[in-house]
C-alpha cells in the first residue's frame, strides 16, 4: 500500500513538473534572487544601524549631477589628483607617458582598485567625456588619450572622480542611501567600505544658511560646513568654529570695459587705490597664491588715496560727473557698501544694487573660482564672450593665454603666466580683492 501511494505521488509530481516546468524554474529563481536581495538589504540596514555616523549640513541646491567635489572625492577618484600647488600627481593612474608634443597620453591604471560591487576597475571603465579628446583602451589596465591639439592643463581635467551609474565608485565611501525632492538631494548617506574604520557621513542640504543654522540649533546636524559667516555662533559654548581661507576662489570687482566711463585704464587704477581695508586676506592676482604659476612681483592696489586722486586728476574722466553702480549678490553687500562709500569720497558717486544673477553691469562684485592650473583662457581671452564678462580685449594677453595652454615645459609656462598676471593686473579690467573665508561649525560633545 505504501509503495503504491509513493509511486502515485511520484507519477503525479512528474506530470506536474512536465506541465509546469517553466513556472517552477521561474519561481525557484525568483525565490533565490529574493533571498540574496533580502540578505544584502538586511546587511546594509544592519550596517547603517551599527556604524557610527556624523550628520553634516551643507548649503545649496545639489543634484546627483552636481554633487560637490569634496563629496565626489570620498566616493571615487580620477586618473590623476591635484596637489595644493595645482600640479597633477598619480591617483588611479600609477603613471602616464606624454608623447607627440602633448597630443597623446598613455595612462597605466592601478590593478588593485575595485568598484564598490567588488569588480576590478579596468581601462574600459574610464568614462571621461572631454571635448576634442578621444579615449581608447590599449590593454585591460592601460588607456590612451588622444588630443586634437596640445593642451597642457589636460592632466588636471582627468582628476575629476570617475563615477558609474548610481554614484558607484572605488573610494573609501560608498553611497548608502539618497533621498530626493524632485531632482534636488535632501539627504545623502555615505557608508565606509569594508575594512575602513571611519564613521559614516550623512549630508543634509539646505537652500539657505539660515535654514542650515536652524537645523544645527535643533540638533538635526552635528557639523555645518562652508558657512560664509560665523557671527551666529560667536557666544555658543557647545560649538567650536574653525575658519579656512579659500585659495581656490577670489572675490573681485569686474569692470565693464565696453562702457566709455570704464574703458580708461588710469580711471580703473584710481578706483583700485581707493578701495579700503576689507578685513580679509588680500588677493593681488587672478592666480592663486598657492599655485606654481603665482608671482608676487605684480602691481598692488593697496589703499592710497593720494595716488588715487593723482590718477583721477590725470584721467580723461571728469570725476564730478562720473556715476557708478556696483552690482553684487546679497552676501557681499557690506563689502560693496564700504567700497561705494570710499569711491564717493574720492569724487565718484557710487551706489550699490543687489542682483540674483549676472546681468548687464557697470561694476560687478563677486567671487570667482580659480582653476587649479593657471590657464585662464576662458576668463580673459577676447574670443570667450560668454565667460569674459568684462569684455576685455588685449592682443598680448590673448597670445600669452594661447601659448600657456600649448607649452609643455613647466619652467616656460611659469614665465608665461608670470607675464600674464603682471600685464592683466596692470591693465585692471578687474580688481582682485581677497580670498574668501569659510567657516565650519562643530557641535562639542
Amino acid at each position: 500500500m505504501i509503495f503504491r501511494q509513493s509511486r502515485y505521488l511520484i507519477l503525479v509530481t512528474r506530470e506536474l513538473s512536465k506541465k509546469y516546468t517553466l513556472p517552477l524554474i521561474l519561481g525557484f529563481l525568483l525565490g533565490l534572487f529574493g533571498m540574496i536581495a533580502f540578505r544584502q538589504f538586511a546587511l546594509r540596514a544592519a550596517n547603517q544601524l551599527t556604524t557610527p555616523s556624523v550628520h553634516i549640513g551643507l548649503v545649496g541646491d545639489v543634484t546627483l549631477a552636481s554633487l560637490p567635489l569634496s563629496i565626489q572625492t570620498l566616493i571615487s577618484s580620477g586618473l590623476s589628483a591635484v596637489k595644493m600647488d595645482g600640479s597633477p600627481r598619480p591617483d588611479l593612474a600609477t603613471k602616464w607617458i606624454a608623447t607627440d608634443s602633448g597630443r597623446t597620453y598613455v595612462f597605466t591604471i592601478a590593478e588593485n582598485a575595485h568598484w564598490h560591487d567588488g569588480k576590478p576597475v579596468m581601462a574600459k571603465d574610464i568614462n571621461y567625456n572631454i571635448r576634442d579628446v578621444t579615449f581608447a583602451v590599449d590593454s585591460p589596465y592601460a588607456i590612451r588619450a588622444t588630443l586634437k591639439e596640445p593642451f597642457s592643463p589636460f592632466l588636471t581635467l582627468v582628476s575629476k572622480p570617475i563615477l558609474q551609474t548610481g554614484l558607484k565608485g572605488f573610494g573609501m565611501y560608498r553611497v548608502g542611501s539618497v533621498r530626493l525632492k524632485g531632482d534636488a538631494i535632501q539627504t545623502l548617506r555615505l557608508d565606509p567600505v569594508a575594512g575602513q574604520t571611519i564613521s559614516a557621513r550623512e549630508y543634509r542640504f539646505y537652500r539657505t544658511e539660515s535654514a542650515a543654522i536652524t537645523a544645527f540649533e535643533l540638533g538635526d546636524v552635528d557639523i555645518l560646513e562652508d558657512l560664509s559667516s560665523s557671527v551666529t555662533f560667536t557666544n555658543w559654548k557647545n560649538a567650536s568654529v574653525s575658519a579656512r581661507p579659500r585659495y581656490n576662489r577670489v572675490v573681485a570687482l569686474y569692470f565693464n570695459t565696453r562702457e566709455s566711463l570704464l574703458a580708461e585704464k588710469s580711471f580703473r587704477q584710481a578706483l583700485g587705490y581707493a578701495i579700503p581695508e576689507l578685513g580679509f586676506e588680500r588677493a593681488y592676482s587672478p592666480i592663486a597664491k598657492t599655485s606654481w604659476g603665482y608671482t608676487d612681483t605684480i602691481k598692488k592696489y593697496d589703499y592710497d588715496l593720494r595716488q588715487a586722486k593723482k590718477l583721477m586728476t590725470n584721467s580723461k574722466v571728469a570725476s564730478q560727473s562720473a556715476r557708478l553702480t556696483i552690482s553684487t549678490f546679497s552676501q557681499y553687500i557690506d563689502v560693496a557698501q564700504k567700497i561705494a562709500t570710499s569711491w564717493t569720497n574720492l569724487g565718484v558717486a557710487t551706489g550699490v544694487q543687489i542682483v540674483n544673477q549676472v546681468e548687464p553691469f557697470q561694476v560687478f562684485l563677486s567671487a570667482q573660482a580659480i582653476p587649479p592650473d593657471p590657464d585662464q583662457y576662458p576668463l580673459w581671452h577676447s574670443t570667450q564672450t560668454p565667460t569674459n564678462i568684462t569684455g576685455y580685449v588685449n592682443v598680448k594677453i590673448d597670445k600669452l593665454l594661447e601659448d600657456g595652454r600649448r607649452e609643455q615645459d613647466i619652467e616656460k609656462r611659469k614665465k608665461i603666466y608670470f607675464d600674464f598676471a603682471k600685464r592683466l593686473v596692470e591693465d585692471a579690467p578687474a580688481l582682485f580683492l581677497y580670498y574668501p573665508t569659510t567657516y565650519t561649525v562643530t557641535r562639542r560633545k
